[in-house]
């Protein structure tokens, strides 16, 4: 009796296989960056990444390029540093626009400002329109 072999032939054996590779390229689109070692689907990597020199395979430890990596390591650490800073810049400037009551008085009146501009500039869409039954025309339909 034939008993088919389920494994090559799953969902499940293609849904968890992943391949290690390495980023030779920036893929902004994907959220992959050169130097970045990552896994991704085999069918991923041999239809975007590893076309034109994209990525390359990484079977063992030593065929990462250290290089790379350090460079892509030193480019996060970098983003995390500067977001640290932005968002304690603005927590600073925060604090100092609560001290001073005319600067919050101002502030309010850019805000209902921005915010009447927003709605007159603000199409209407589909749903939002009062259509009756006058407006629509179907052909054939006669009330």
């Amino acid at each position: 009796m034939f008993r088919a072999t389920a494994v090559r032939l799953s969902a499940l054996s293609k849904r968890t296989r992943r391949v290690r590779v390495q980023l030779l390229k920036d893929f902004p689109m994907f959220n992959l960056y050169m130097g970045q070692v990552t896994k991704v689907k085999p069918s991923f990597m041999r239809n975007y990444l590893h076309n034109f020199n994209g990525a390359r395979y990484v079977m063992s430890e030593s065929d990462i390029d250290l290089e790379l990596l350090s460079r892509s390591q030193a480019r996060d650490t970098l983003a995390k540093e500067k977001s640290n800073v932005e968002t304690k810049t603005v927590d600073r400037v925060e604090a100092s626009g609560k001290v001073s009551p005319k600067k919050t008085s101002g502030n309010a009146d850019d805000k209902t400002t921005r915010e009447s501009k927003q709605k007159r500039e603000k199409p209407k869409g589909i749903l939002e329109k009062n259509i009756t039954i006058e407006d629509v025309k179907i052909p054939g339909l006669e009330l």
